[in-house]
């Protein structure tokens, strides 16, 4: 099968964003009145994530300022478990890497990986926290609230998540996925009652971002409260979530993956693949004949790019089917297994098809057809069907091949662009 024509097109959302970030967050922190929770000179940390979330410099600009109007110092913790290599000066790179600098922000960084025991939860496993933050007068957690690339629960990525696996630095992102999903779903909310004793916390700052990755919703909550208030806000995540508008997709080529871009540099949630032993995928729900899911069942997935943000960590690399030597060659192993090994989930780290170039990795997903072949019978370059976006934050912008245009052609939500075109490669059989 030759490469099929593919047409441009956006699918639109109707759903909230904010405009004026540091404008939103002086509002909520005036209203929450964080100053009473400040004593001047008291030595205030802040919580940052590798996620690649679009707002949060201005979120942390913000924040510093107004902490040192209530008289307090303010102070970033890299809170990101085993990444950047498992180090503090990879992590203080990750940060860099978002815009996140002491220059930047007018704040220091205190990077380190030693942490402190604070107890133990009700299940016996211990609870141990970053030895800066142990030490400051208070800590604002700050996180975006979303789906998780590896379970599913009333919640799953978010503030809870960032006081245990990520301010426990490394060694309690070991010990939680050492117990696999069950660890995530039970001892992130177990660990985090444990931190929330101590104290230290003095506020929640939830962000919650809609379809096209922008903020909808900026919230500060009370430490007590962000169990509960996450899981309410979770479901708003889930309702902002960018679904794919179709079910069955034979190939999706997705230009670049990254740290940067999920967790598991690709998101698991939009392909449909977790690849994690026990929990469903769509292809186990498709076979119990139950159509109600939101992921596609996808036959084939190529990634052509690993992003420099990622810094050569590409775990989740495995749940492609075919890559290029391009993506290939900027694999940093030793960063990568840290990771993978970390979360225990191997499978997210095996290395797929090693393709040429972007011109040949497509040609093989093509040619490689079968199992949705019995669904919808044989594939052609009239009715197979080919999804192209740039990474699983498409923004809603994709190009498709006849079989998908076929199908949303009627959508209301989705606009065509142009004519069907041929995909241009360059002289290196790399995607234009």
């Amino acid at each position: 099968m030759d490469i099929p024509k593919v047409i441009q097109l956006q699918q639109f959302y109707n759903q909230p964003e904010i405009d004026d970030i540091k404008g939103e967050l002086k509002d909520k922190i005036n209203q929450f009145n964080l100053c009473a929770r400040i004593n001047p000179g008291d030595q205030i940390a802040i919580t940052v994530g590798s996620r690649g979330i679009k707002d949060m410099t201005a979120v942390i600009k913000q924040l510093i300022i107004e902490i040192k109007k209530c008289g307090g110092n303010p102070f970033i913790i890299p809170s990101m478990g085993s990444h950047g290599g498992g180090t503090a000066e990879g992590q203080k790179e990750i940060l860099a890497s978002l815009e996140i600098t002491e220059e930047k922000v007018n704040a220091p960084i205190r990077a380190s990986m030693k942490v402190v025991k604070i107890g133990e939860t009700e299940y016996k496993t211990p609870v141990y926290m970053d030895k800066y933050a142990y030490q400051a007068d208070g800590i604002i957690v700050v996180n975006r609230i979303k789906k998780h690339t590896d379970y599913d629960n009333k919640t799953e990525s978010g503030l809870l998540k960032m006081m245990t696996v990520g301010l426990g630095k490394q060694k309690q992102a070991e010990l939680i996925h050492s117990y696999g999903v069950w660890g995530l779903k039970n001892l992130v909310l177990a660990s985090a009652k444990i931190v929330l004793d101590t104290k230290k916390i003095i506020a929640g700052i939830a962000i919650v971002e809609n379809a096209r990755d922008n903020t909808a919703h900026l919230e500060l909550i009370d430490p007590f409260d962000i169990p509960e208030r996450e899981e309410e806000l979770y479901k708003l995540a889930e309702k902002y979530y960018p679904w794919f508008p179709f079910q069955i997709c034979d190939v999706l080529v997705i230009r670049n993956i990254g740290k940067n871009i999920s967790g598991t540099c690709i998101d698991t949630n939009l392909i449909g693949r977790k690849g994690i032993w026990g929990e469903r995928d769509p292809e186990k729900i498709y076979a119990t004949k139950n159509k109600d899911f939101e992921s596609p069942l996808i036959e084939h997935i190529v990634a052509l790019n690993l992003t420099k943000e990622s810094h050569g960590n590409a775990i989740g690399v495995g749940q492609a089917d075919i890559i290029t030597k391009r993506l290939f060659k900027r694999i940093n192993l030793n960063i990568t297994y840290n990771n993978v090994i970390t979360t225990t989930f191997l499978d997210k780290g095996k290395i797929p098809i090693i393709a040429e170039n972007d011109y040949e990795a497509i040609r093989i997903a093509l040619n490689t057809l079968n199992g949705l072949m019995r669904i919808e019978g044989k594939k052609d370059t009239t009715n197979v069907k080919l999804c192209i976006i740039d990474s699983t934050l498409h923004h809603g912008k994709m190009q498709v091949s006849k079989g998908l245009y076929n199908e949303l052609l009627n959508r209301k939500d989705i606009e065509f662009k142009g004519d069907f075109s041929t995909l241009k490669f360059d002289k290196k059989g790399d995607l234009i």
